[in-house]
């Protein structure tokens, strides 16, 4: 699949999300009689829809993808998704207590807890492996 195709469909995506949650805002809106919708809130509905489109493209993979590009993807986009979610939260904090150094212990966790699951995803992927191939080695022996 070329870059170009690929990015193509997250930009597709993306505005598919972002079209979809601008018509529930404005639904909602309509409901409760508020006439505008405020930038910040626009502005929240497009991190919001890069997230949602960065873990759909990290955790889906419907394409036919070698296993190194698989991880690369799925490292890259999962950062993104985090990333975006971490600027929404310093942006738009109900309450001032969301400061640059708070985001720096948040980044570095979410870093730990991804490091923690890729080792952990990497040994289960090896256990699974050998028993894989502890059955495959009965099942020739018995034919």
């Amino acid at each position: 699949m070329k870059i170009s195709k690929y990015l193509k469909l997250l930009v597709k995506d993306f505005f598919t999300t972002s079209g979809f949650l601008i018509v529930i805002t404005a639904i909602f809106l309509n409901l409760y009689l508020v006439e505008t919708i405020k930038s910040s809130l626009l502005w929240q509905i497009i991190l919001l829809s890069l997230a949602y489109t960065f873990f759909k493209f990290a955790f889906v993979n419907k394409y036919d993808f070698g296993k190194k590009v698989q991880m690369i993807n799925f490292t890259i986009f999962s950062v993104l998704a985090d990333l975006t979610v971490l600027l929404w939260l310093w942006l738009f904090s109900p309450s001032k207590i969301v400061d640059i150094n708070l985001m720096i212990i948040y980044t570095i966790v979410i870093l730990l807890v991804k490091g923690m699951v890729y080792v952990m995803m990497y040994i289960d992927g090896n256990k699974q492996a050998k028993q894989l191939n502890e059955k495959l080695s009965e099942y020739k022996n018995e034919n």
